[in-house]
């Protein structure tokens, strides 16, 4: 009768630490406590004329990059973390090592292009995160790591410009990095 009567209470009290870390843990994770908006950028293909589109340098660049196809691979390829979203297509962050250009330094702007917006919608969570989301992204965090390829705009000054043509060239950054 002993026995039976410790087992139960073992199990009870088995069943009621699980419970309670469970809760723990549920309640300690950062929730959307709201939305906010994100100011919606430039579609630059709006300003195309004859297949091109004139770029933030005055330079031209083939309206066959901003819809992912054509012969224009990517030839750009970094980590970098973002410092800020300025819109729906616009994304400034900084070049982590190792850099690709033997003149910047870590610590050096980049700018995205993105030729798939973001969301017009950003979720808020209760730690004061604002997480901005889109169709193939992964969740992008100011103060994040990420692994990006892309095209390099043609004839760039002080900083990159790069166009990333596909959500899936946007990734959260591996351990590693």
């Amino acid at each position: 009768m002993r026995t039976t009567k410790s087992r139960s209470c073992s199990i009870v009290a088995m069943i009621m630490s699980a419970l309670l870390a469970v809760i723990l843990v549920a309640g300690c994770s950062p929730r959307v406590t709201g939305t906010i908006d994100v100011p919606v950028g430039d579609d630059l293909t709006t300003t195309a004329v004859e297949g091109t589109v004139v770029s933030p340098y005055g330079n031209t660049v083939a309206l066959s990059i901003f819809k992912g196809e054509g012969k224009y691979p990517a030839n750009f390829s970094l980590t970098m973390t973002v410092r800020e979203v300025l819109d729906t297509r616009t994304i400034r962050g900084e070049i982590m090592p190792p850099i690709p250009f033997g003149e910047l330094q870590p610590g050096n702007k980049v700018f995205l292009y993105l030729c798939v917006p973001l969301s017009e919608k950003a979720d808020k969570l209760s730690n004061g995160t604002i997480v901005y989301k889109g169709d193939g992204y992964p969740q992008i965090v100011v103060g994040g790591k990420y692994d990006v390829t892309g095209v390099l705009q043609p004839g760039w000054q002080d900083y990159p410009f790069v166009y990333v043509t596909t959500a899936s060239q946007f990734k959260q950054a591996s351990a590693g990095n």
